[in-house]
């Protein structure tokens, strides 16, 4: 599975939809989302996309859970969509994805408070607002 295996977030950042003006892990809510929320059921695993889920997985998954991943990634087959979910689960990948959001912001929010502008803050800050903790 060597589209997987070459999965980064360097390479999310660089080709993802959801780049636009920065990276923003929005599949994250492909797999976790309220489905009703988001408005559509995610297929993220069965389309073999190289999410960030999926990288972050590989980043900590060991020899047998990389396994599992190659064995059931990108099938089209629900049996093989639960057992990466629940990798995910067994991961933690909701909890290291929350952190990550926690911690991005944070360092976000301090570089728009030491930008001299206060107008520029408003802007940015508004911003921010519409996207921290987004469900859809």
């Amino acid at each position: 599975m060597p589209y997987v295996s070459s999965c980064s977030n360097r390479r999310i950042m660089q080709y993802k939809s959801s780049y636009y003006s920065f990276y923003l892990p929005n599949d994250y809510l492909d797999t976790f989302g309220d489905h009703n929320t988001v408005g559509k059921i995610g297929t993220d695993i069965e389309e073999r996309k190289c999410s960030w889920l999926v990288a972050k997985a590989l980043e900590l998954a060991s020899e047998e859970q990389k396994q599992i991943l190659y064995e059931n990634y990108g099938k089209k087959d629900q049996a093989c969509v639960a057992k990466v979910k629940e990798l995910y689960h067994t991961l933690n990948l909701q909890g290291v994805y929350e952190e990550y959001e926690k911690k991005t912001h944070e360092e976000f929010m301090n570089l728009i408070e030491s930008h001299p502008s206060n107008v520029v803050q408003a802007v940015l800050k508004t911003f921010m607002g519409k996207i921290y903790k987004r469900q859809k």
